[in-house]
């Protein structure tokens, strides 16, 4: 994983140099703290003090002790005299360490005289860093983000209507990708990449311990047979170090079970799904003790990546990331196991043109570009993810893994996105919160699934 490391610090030093060069962060203006950096990006304090002690080699920062960190006093930052089209996106994505730079070369290449500039920003301040750049006189053209934060900027920022922008490529996307950015008619956003919540497994692991690898529709019964075999005590020192399975915590990834036992969050659904669903989490962890489990916010489970679990539930984002930053195996995909419906969860990142860009035209350009056939191709061959556009599927991967993933001439009918299931981030981090001691065993399924379906029979 050192080569996972070094790129968290290198990934955090260049978003702050992109915020200090761009004039976010102002010559003399504090950075910010150490705690803060750490908790807004996800990584180590030992990473960040790696990214900080890289920028104050190049003479952008400088460190006052018992103060903090500002931004050089006498830094002079050169503007070009290209035009400048300014993207904004979201930190950390996956879509945009690996696919960007390609877009951007892309571009630079056919407009020699444009100037492609990013600015990254904190997932949980996404919205309040942008309405702060805007009021600094810095404006987007593009916004890269996810479905979920698209969902929640509300009013904050209107967008143009892409429908007809994108010309013949709107109707080569899925229709059910359409319909999250539909706004009275108007198409305020275009997907780039997507992913359903899906099963990867390791199939070096079931090959080693001599483990039938998944059929194309295996039943729960034979998922439990293989993490029973899967999960054992490896170094001999009296505690199970290799799991069948590594689950999440996050409502990002445990709801797909519940999906396919037919509860859909919604007070129709009845409580009967809900429960069926925590109680077989809780066979999972406590029962059989066949899964470990990460917190909430570490969906890139590190348990799968160090071959500490065989299988895990995740999304093509999240494994063409892994892949990229460096995978000791190929993961396959398995079919979800969990129940008898075709439900899964769904994820995307999307642009977005605000109406008050200073450059719509390059902006569309731009879009059209990253979203043409030709390109959608190159991103998903060269880098693993998933195109909005059916048709470069159907080319790029096999018939069986798209089965596997729910998606066909469109995507299965009990698909969601998580803004779908719960609505906006305050009430899906309430419900998290409420989760603390049914991930720790210590609440039944019954209990959990009472409080959760009355504070989400109140979140209208």
């Amino acid at each position: 994983m050192k080569r996972e490391n070094e790129f968290r610090y290198s990934k955090l030093a260049n978003i702050l140099r992109e915020q200090i060069l761009s004039g976010y962060i102002k010559p003399g203006h504090f950075l910010m703290s150490e705690n803060d950096l750490c908790k807004h990006y996800g990584i180590s304090r030992t990473s960040v003090r790696k990214s900080l002690d890289q920028l104050a080699k190049e003479g952008l920062i400088v460190k006052k002790v018992g103060q903090g960190t500002i931004v050089s006093p006498d830094l002079v930052v050169e503007h070009t005299q290209n035009k400048v089209l300014r993207i904004f996106t979201t930190s950390p994505s996956n879509f945009f360490d690996h696919c960007m730079p390609i877009l951007i070369e892309a571009f630079e290449r056919e407009f020699p005289n444009v100037e492609v500039k990013c600015l990254s920003f904190s997932t949980s301040e996404f919205w309040e860093s942008v309405q702060a750049s805007i009021e600094l006189g810095l404006r987007p053209d593009l916004i890269l983000t996810t479905d979920r934060l698209f969902s929640d900027a509300g009013s904050m920022i209107d967008f143009i209507d892409l429908n007809d922008r994108l010309g013949e490529i709107r109707d080569l996307m899925y229709p059910r990708l359409l319909a999250p950015f539909l706004r009275d008619g108007e198409l305020k956003g275009a997907v780039a990449t997507f992913s359903t919540l899906y099963l990867a497994y390791n199939p070096n692991l079931f090959r080693k311990y001599g483990v039938p690898e998944p059929s194309d529709l295996w039943t729960t019964e034979e998922f439990l047979s293989a993490a029973r075999r899967l999960t054992m005590d490896t170094n001999g020192d009296g505690i199970d170090d290799l799991y069948g399975l590594t689950l999440s915590s996050s409502l990002n990834r445990w709801p797909v079970i519940a999906l396919q036992n037919g509860a859909d969050f919604k007070p129709t659904s009845g409580k009967a799904p809900l429960v069926k669903t925590l109680t077989f989490i809780h066979d999972l962890l406590y029962r059989e003790k066949v899964a470990t489990l990460s917190p909430r916010y570490v969906l890139n489970s590190e348990a799968y990546a160090r071959e500490k679990a065989a299988m895990m539930i995740t999304t093509s984002i999240e494994m063409a990331g892994w892949r990229n930053n460096g995978l000791d195996f190929e993961s396959k995909v398995a079919s979800l196991p969990f129940g008898e419906r075709m439900g899964t969860m769904l994820i995307a990142n999307a642009f977005m043109i605000p109406s008050e860009s200073d450059e719509i035209d390059l902006a569309v350009r731009f879009l059209q570009m990253a979203l043409s056939p030709d390109m959608q191709e190159k991103l998903g061959e060269t880098a693993g993810f998933m195109s909005a556009l059916r048709p470069i599927n159907e080319a790029i991967w096999s018939k069986s893994l798209l089965q596997s993933l729910y998606i066909g001439e469109d995507i299965t009918e009990y698909s969601y996105f998580l803004h779908e299931l719960f609505g906006d981030f305050g009430l899906v981090d309430d419900l998290e919160n409420e989760m603390h001691l049914y991930w720790s065993g210590l609440e039944s399924a019954e209990e959990i699934a009472e409080k959760l379906l009355s504070m989400m029979d109140g979140r209208d």
